[in-house]
Parts: structure tokens; C-alpha cells; sequence
């Protein structure tokens, strides 16, 4: 598959958005990239206008051309995580802890956190929904169980066996749950 949004891209756009974080309340990239998933795996055709302002909060670029190149970027993570769910080979971006473990421990709270953030976008009633669906809410229970944790646990997880199988399931979960919603779609989610 042709990679729509690569290495350098991700980096150029991660820099962008770590730069104007704490003032314009831009998204870090984990987060971004979790939230543009269930966006693009709900009821509803969300378009850019609605998500855009959500992404990016209150930036103020500082020319067209940084304007369009930030666009480009998002949009090409846009279709890289919708080309990934429609082939089943998706994976959700985690960021992780090396210190004091001989594996990385992945650190999947911003994605996640993105990710419950997205279905908002849907509507309120989107969340309630699956979980009133027994296999829709077993997808989603290792997104929610991520949510759970206080903050003492974040970097200590009580269960790290546990905390690890839940990690690896998030993709099948982002996956899942985009094919759970495809035919109750008001409208194809489509390219925007």
C-alpha cells in the first residue's frame, strides 16, 4: 500500500503542533491521530470545518504557505488512518516509556483520549449507542480502560500484564468498531 503520510511528514507535523500546544491548545499528534480515527469511523460524515478547529485550537499561522503545508499534513494523516481502517491493517499512534522496563510500556492515554473525543463529534449519543451493543462495547472496552487510570497509575500500571494485552488490542478496536459502523453510516465517510 502506497504510504500516504511518511515519516518526515509525520515529524514536520508533530514539530508544528508540539510548537503551539500550551498557547493555541493544539492537539500533540497522539491525541490528533486518535481523534481523527473514531471521526472517521462514526455515523456521520464529519467534514474538516468541524474537526479543524478542534485539531489545531486557536493557531495563527504565520503565512499562506505554513497555512497550506499544515493542511496538507493533516489531510494526509486524514487519508493515511482512513486507508488503514478500510484494509484492516491500522495502527493507532502510542507513544511509550522506556525507562525502568526491558519492553517499551505504551503510554496509548492521549490516543485514546483523542479517540473518545472524536466520537463527540458525532454526537452525544454515539458513545451511549455502543455501548449498548454487546459487541461494539467489547470493542471499546480497552479504550475506555485506558481512561480509567489515575494518575499515579499512568506511568505505573497496577497490571502491566494486563495494561499491555489492553495496548495491543486497541488497533483491532479502532478497526472493529470502523466496521461496526459502516452499515449503520448516514452517509459514506468517503475522502474529504
Amino acid at each position: 500500500m502506497e504510504q500516504l503520510f511518511n515519516e518526515q511528514q509525520m515529524e514536520q507535523l508533530e514539530e508544528f503542533l508540539l510548537a503551539h500546544m500550551e498557547k493555541e491548545d493544539c492537539m500533540p499528534l497522539d491525541v490528533a491521530h486518535g481523534y481523527l480515527t473514531s471521526v472517521l469511523s462514526g455515523p456521520h460524515m464529519v467534514m474538516p470545518n468541524t474537526w479543524l478547529p478542534n485539531v489545531l485550537g486557536k493557531v495563527e499561522f504565520s503565512s499562506e504557505a505554513e497555512t497550506r503545508q499544515i493542511m496538507d499534513l493533516l489531510m494526509a494523516m486524514y487519508s493515511s488512518i482512513l486507508a488503514e481502517l478500510e484494509s484492516g491493517d491500522y495502527e493507532p499512534m502510542i507513544l511509550s516509556l522506556e525507562e525502568h522496563y526491558d519492553e517499551p510500556l505504551p503510554l496509548p492515554y492521549g490516543w485514546c483520549e483523542g479517540y473518545i473525543m472524536g466520537w463527540n463529534a458525532h454526537g452525544e449519543d454515539v458513545i451511549e449507542t455502543m455501548a449498548q451493543d454487546e459487541e461494539a462495547a467489547l470493542s471499546l472496552g480497552p479504550v475506555a480502560a485506558f481512561m480509567m487510570y489515575e494518575e499515579d497509575q499512568l506511568l505505573a500500571p497496577p497490571n502491566e500484564a494486563e495494561h499491555r494485552l489492553a495496548a495491543d488490542q486497541l488497533a483491532d478496536s479502532a478497526i472493529d468498531l470502523y466496521r461496526w459502523w459502516l452499515p449503520r453510516r448516514d452517509n459514506p465517510t468517503g475522502r474529504a
